[in-house]
């Protein structure tokens, strides 16, 4: 790639001490330059293939680790808006579109006051530079660079001292850059994305671009996936009959899910109809199924209370006005007026609390309710910790269809896990293919299956084995000895 340099400005930060915290922070101008000056100066030999080094660096927009030194970062821009809305993208754009070299200067003074706002700042030089390439583009990249000072830098001098201290030492090989505009391939620029490179466990870069997004790794992905896999499963336990309270339970998972309003006709209260089917009501009418076998009687008389089935939570007040639960189409509780009709907004279902269970059965649901909680509470605990262990929730089919539903669109996630400190390494697609996992006289046991080993460096005796049937190896573990020797 051949880069035209346009202009060029080289600040140099300094810290108190060297101390990336030091608040005694400060910056100088050194030099801003033109195209022209550029191609005789020294800081060319310094630069030289540095531009198309960060535009050939490999990215991805879901890196395969969190810490992934090389992201791609999005401009953030609210639904309604222009590009132009977001106050990054705008000193970019001047920055790379700046046709005097005055001005170019004051730009980057404002960037790198923006970048000394960070928490993280080391002493170094700060380099911004426009560079067209001149292969396909009119309009120029613009790239911004740091570079840390090197600690103990020293160059030969003489048979006395032998060595002497550089200062201010820097160097390209853990140069960090911003590339503007991204280029996914050559010839193609994304205007809304950008590469940010920073081989540091310090993300001053990407505190730095406060409006700038970066999508999520994959391991993050999957995890969020997973997570929302036990929540769904955690809703379906609840539907299917093991949410705390058994009337709860069975207007969300048994009978029909339709919605119910109350209203008046020829003076009666209590007259039921049946929204998604008014056809089929009437007064006298029993009217579907409110949980499975739960169906309303209508036997009140004009400006009476009608009887009701289980279920029934209110009481008329004074004004003769009555409220009832129902459940509607999603699922969530609705609390519906007699007297009025008007639908009002309730609970969903994953707020129940046992003060909605019925007088009588308020214990009882409790106790399912509180045994529920503490299963969702450990779910938590497991989604969110560094180290997990086998939580033996799912069985061997579930599980083989929550690694498919992952590894629809990326076969390549990866599989790892440790059992007793021996790593095991392999795909998620692997899983109930070529990797097993089972239980054998109370311990843990995995089974990998394959068609041809492959040895790496030092020979052991182990590649000289003659295998044995797998009934033979089961049959072992069960006869292991009480001396504690190897199967």
């Amino acid at each position: 790639m051949d880069f035209s340099v346009h202009f060029l400005s080289f600040f140099v930060i300094q810290t108190e001490g060297g101390d990336a915290a030091a608040s005694g922070k400060t910056y100088k101008h050194y030099r801003t330059m033109d195209g022209d000056t550029y191609e005789h100066s020294e800081i060319k030999h310094f630069l030289d293939g540095e531009f198309t080094r960060i535009c050939k660096r490999k990215v991805e927009k879901n890196p395969n680790t969190e810490q992934a030194p090389t992201k791609i970062g999005r401009f953030i821009v609210e639904p309604g808006h222009e590009l132009d809305s977001n106050p990054n993208y705008n000193l970019f754009q001047r920055l790379r579109l700046v046709t005097k070299m005055e001005d170019f200067k004051n730009h980057c003074d404002d960037m790198i006051r923006i970048y000394m706002e960070t928490s993280a700042v080391r002493g170094g030089a700060f380099i911004v530079a426009s560079a067209r390439l001149t292969r396909y583009f009119e309009e120029p990249f613009l790239f911004v660079m740091k570079c840390d000072f090197e600690p103990k830098v020293a160059r030969i001098s003489d048979e006395t001292s032998l060595v002497a201290q550089v200062d201010m030492a820097i160097s390209a090989r853990s140069m960090k850059s911003i590339q503007y505009p991204f280029m996914p391939e050559e010839g193609m620029l994304e205007e809304y994305e950008l590469k940010v490179h920073q081989a540091s466990h310090a993300r001053y870069f990407e505190d730095f671009l406060k409006y700038v997004s970066y999508e999520k790794s994959k391991p993050e992905i999957v995890s969020e996936q997973v997570i929302a896999m036990v929540q769904e499963y955690m809703e379906q336990n609840q539907l299917l009959g093991t949410s705390p309270d058994p009337a709860f339970a069975a207007m969300q998972g048994q009978g029909e899910a339709n919605t119910y309003t109350y209203g008046q006709s020829a003076g009666e209260l209590g007259q039921l109809s049946r929204i998604d089917n008014p056809e089929a009501s009437g007064p006298g009418e029993s009217y579907g199924q409110y949980g499975q076998n739960d169906q309303y009687d209508q036997s009140g008389q004009p400006g009476e209370l009608g009887q009701m089935a289980p279920g029934y939570q209110g009481q008329p007040d004074e004004a003769g006005e009555y409220e009832d639960l129902r459940t509607s189409g999603d699922g969530n509780m609705e609390r519906q007026t007699g007297n009025s009709g008007i639908l009002h907004a309730a609970p969903a279902r994953n707020q129940w609390s046992p003060e909605q269970a019925g007088p009588g059965k308020r214990g009882q649901d409790n106790d399912g309710y509180e045994a529920w909680e503490r299963e969702r509470q450990s779910f938590e605990l497991w989604a969110y910790s560094e180290k997990r262990d086998l939580q033996e929730k799912w069985d061997h089919t579930q599980v083989v269809e929550a690694a498919a539903k992952l590894t629809e669109h990326n076969e390549e996630l990866e599989l790892k896990f440790r059992l007793d400190g021996i790593a095991i390494k392999g795909n998620l697609a692997d899983y109930g293919n070529s990797i097993h996992i089972a239980r054998h006289n109370g311990r843990y046991v995995v089974l990998i299956e394959g068609d041809q080993f492959q040895f790496d460096k030092g020979v052991s005796p182990i590649e000289l084995l003659k295998p044995e049937g797998l009934d033979q190896v089961i049959k072992r573990l069960g006869e292991k000895a009480d001396d504690g020797l190897p199967y």
